[in-house]
């Protein structure tokens, strides 16, 4: 895996590159020293006062690519409408506090411009228009009072139609026969405007609705529904009012999204630099809570970190024990790392790529102090896991790692190796490992920053001579029992102590003591025979007895019935 450092990270991005501008470090010095400018200002505590303020109004700022899209096709919800509307007012707010320090910092400037008075326009046009408390209510887009003359006429005439239906109603009555005692006018949508009168007792029985001057139209529970003159005359009066006011509402929306979508741009500019700010204050406020600094970017190939710490390991234990980090300029450029497993080679490995990522996108480090150079590349082979979907072996994904590294490497990169050749037979890996190192001390002083963890300990006896190379372990005690003190020190680890590990995850004493007498014989070149104490041996041994005693039999003086005797007892032993 490597990371590629831009060269082209622009100050206005668009859409596609939103994520581009924070995940991909950048080695443009100028964009570098406008970050750590941004982060430096938020960390400052006669600031917080503005972070604090900023970061209110930053957290209603909503992704709205999304709802531009739904605007288009005429889908946008309450909650869109309310999104957008808090969008523009706290963009606004996020505006004139920058434009008031616009000379402070670049960001600052860009907000300045980017956040223009087409924001008060359109937070002006949403609160003008739009009802959200009776949107919400009915659950429809709804225009407040005052918007348009001829929807707030249709909207008085429907809120005066219960009263003026009453009136119909009880001069309908007047007009009916005494049989029936009440009726009421009422409204339905492509029907209209209807005759409601209680089915009477004669109705019942003889089935028969027939009132003079009045059409029967249905019965539905007992209530009988008829057109007469009266509710023909509202119908040519009043029509579907509801309908022709939700038309009118519909007209008026499509009309301010309209307006809204000719301002787009202004809105996905609003989202792209409220994120870069929110990115620059969470850096700030991240610095300041886990004491990081700002490291300084060099052109001269020198990395150097005092007290080094990992930024998410040292959140997860008690204490960590911080580490200094050099190459380049007087340092060697190449480092080995040896030392048992769990010893926190690994850890710190992670450690050198993050604090050179974080001052690549103008973060703050985890360390008292750092001089970070400008690199292009940071390749990393570090873990190969392997997945079906591949079709891969673990070693030939650390291998394609591997040769991206050897294939694109400079002088300016970043290399960070751990355990390369493990997946693999153990003479064949020591050897891709040692050819590899070969290539790149041949390059002297050009070869890139180099950080490899191993447990080839023949290395330090392969490169002992190599000026350009430097072994570091990982320092430990051993007085009995193994501790880590997970502080780097110059020199090479004697032996990977797996028999402590070992111990640790649980296996036996009896296995692990197993385990050194096959290591020292194997070391020793020496046979390595069963355990003593097995059966298998026990027979082995009465065998070569047998075999010793035969080797010397002479059967022409010796008694071959003694020599039986003799086996039979070893034998029976």
């Amino acid at each position: 895996m490597h990371l590629s450092i831009c060269n082209k990270c622009k100050s206005s991005i668009g859409k596609k590159e939103l994520k581009h501008w924070f995940l991909l470090p950048s080695n443009d010095p100028n964009l570098l020293s406008d970050r750590q400018a941004a982060v430096k200002y938020f960390v400052s505590t006669k600031n917080s006062d503005i972070m604090s303020t900023l970061q209110g109004s930053l957290k209603h700022i909503k992704f709205l690519p999304r709802i531009i899209t739904r605007m288009k096709t005429a889908q946008a919800s309450m909650n869109d409408w309310m999104s957008l509307y808090k969008t523009a007012y706290h963009a606004m707010l996020i505006g004139e506090i920058c434009r008031s320090r616009a000379s402070s910092l670049e960001i600052f400037k860009q907000i300045s411009s980017t956040f223009s008075t087409d924001l008060f326009r359109i937070a002006s046009l949403l609160n003008k228009i739009i009802d959200f408390e009776e949107y919400a209510r009915q659950n429809h887009f709804v225009v407040k009072p005052g918007v348009d003359s001829e929807l707030d006429k249709m909207k008085r005439t429907y809120n005066g139609l219960p009263d003026f239906m009453t009136q119909v109603a009880y001069q309908e009555l007047q007009d009916l026969s005494q049989e029936v005692q009440q009726c009421s006018v009422i409204y339905l949508p492509q029907l209209g405007y209807l005759l409601a009168i209680p089915a009477t007792d004669r109705m019942k029985e003889t089935k028969d609705y027939s009132i003079p001057n009045l059409r029967f139209m249905f019965i539905v529970n007992d209530i009988v529904h008829y057109k007469s003159a009266n509710t023909k005359k509202l119908d040519a009066l009043l029509g579907d009012t509801l309908c022709d006011i939700y038309d009118k509402e519909t007209q008026i929306m499509h009309k301010l999204q309209d307006v809204i979508l000719e301002m787009k741009h202004v809105l996905i500019g609003v989202m792209e630099y409220a994120a870069k700010l929110d990115c620059l204050i969470a850096l700030a406020v991240t610095a300041k809570e886990y004491n990081w600094v700002q490291p300084e970017i060099s052109h001269d190939g020198e990395l150097a970190v005092l007290k080094g710490r990992h930024p998410l390991q040292e959140m997860c234990v008690a204490s960590f024990v911080a580490n200094d980090i050099y190459s380049g300029d007087s340092e060697s450029k190449i480092k080995i790392l040896t030392g048992p497993n769990s010893s926190g080679k690994s850890i710190y490995l992670t450690q050198v790529a993050l604090i050179a990522f974080m001052a690549h996108i103008g973060s703050f480090v985890p360390a008292q102090k750092a001089k970070i150079p400008m690199l292009d590349c940071i390749f990393t082979c570090m873990y190969a896991a392997e997945s079906v979907s591949l079709n891969l072996s673990g070693f030939l994904i650390s291998l394609n790692q591997f040769s991206a590294a050897l294939n694109n490497a400079t002088t300016n990169s970043l290399v960070i190796v751990d355990e390369f050749g493990k997946d693999t037979e153990s003479e064949s890996g020591l050897a891709l490992l040692t050819s590899s190192l070969n290539f790149w001390i041949q390059k002297g002083s050009a070869s890139p920053h180099i950080f490899l963890a191993t447990h080839f300990l023949s290395l330090s006896s392969i490169f002992s001579q190599c000026p350009l190379v430097k072994f570091q372990t990982m320092d430990i005690i051993v007085n009995g029992d193994l501790v880590f003190l997970y502080e780097l020190v110059e020199g090479t680890a004697t032996s990977s102590l797996a028999s402590f590990t070992a111990l640790r995850a649980g296996l036996s004493k009896k296995i692990v003591d197993r385990n050194l007498q096959i290591a020292m014989a194997l070391k020793s070149n020496e046979l390595v025979l069963p355990e003593e104490s097995s059966w298998v041996h026990d027979k082995m041994k009465r065998y070569m007895m047998i075999f010793e005693k035969f080797a010397v039999l002479d059967i022409q003086t010796d008694d071959p019935l003694e020599f039986l005797s003799f086996i039979k007892a070893v034998v029976e032993e």
